[in-house]
């Protein structure tokens, strides 16, 4: 496949991905959250229990990660929300559990307040569009996560989705890095060829 519609091909993705995670939320939110929430519970828990997890706070119809993210903080898992610093920028993360304050960040997100404690999370979970079965993610565009991963390439990255939001291939571009894994409400899609 070549690359030079690449960029094209993902625009075109992107609005269909769109429809089929709106839908998929539509009919079973809650429900495919607190399945996902049990997935992803038993993949985090081989992880040292001093590993700082960093997940994401919801916009629209994203798949709810908050349920997991209570339940790794009564399992004594640190727990942390990117911020986006800049445009061109890797995020950064802030320390964050349920009940602490939140405030407006850009891009419609919110994020801990600036005096959170930063810290460098040890896994990654992430929203996205869509994604294929070698893992790779179809995510907004605007490359930060992908930042993320080139500039602490030692994190596991998992995606969060509903199992709906599979497709055949996402197309690739150099800066795009593949997940260790995309936990959804029927289990954990492994890829054929885990990333190092």
């Amino acid at each position: 496949m070549s690359t030079v519609h690449t960029g094209s091909e993902k625009a075109a993705l992107r609005q269909e991905a769109k429809r089929i995670r709106a839908g998929a939320a539509e009919l079973y939110a809650v429900a495919a959250a607190e399945r996902a929430t049990i997935h992803g519970m038993k993949l985090l828990s081989s992880f040292e229990k001093s590993a700082v997890v960093a997940l994401y706070w919801p916009i629209g119809d994203e798949l709810d990660p908050r349920f997991l993210l209570h339940n790794l903080g009564k399992a004594g898992l640190a727990t942390a929300l990117p911020v986006v610093t800049g445009k061109d920028e890797p995020l950064e993360f802030r320390r964050w559990g349920i009940g602490d304050p939140l405030e407006q960040g850009l891009f419609g997100t919110q994020q801990p307040p600036s005096d959170a404690p930063r810290v460098t999370p040890n896994v990654l979970i992430i929203p996205l569009l869509a994604y294929d079965a070698d893992c790779y993610r179809l995510g907004w565009g605007g490359g930060f996560y992908d930042r993320t991963l080139a500039a602490n390439s030692a994190v596991k990255a998992f995606g969060f989705a509903y199992g709906a939001q599979i497709i055949d291939y996402v197309p690739r571009e150099a800066h795009d890095w593949p997940l260790q894994g995309i936990i959804t409400e029927e289990g954990v899609v492994l890829p054929k060829i885990l990333p190092a």
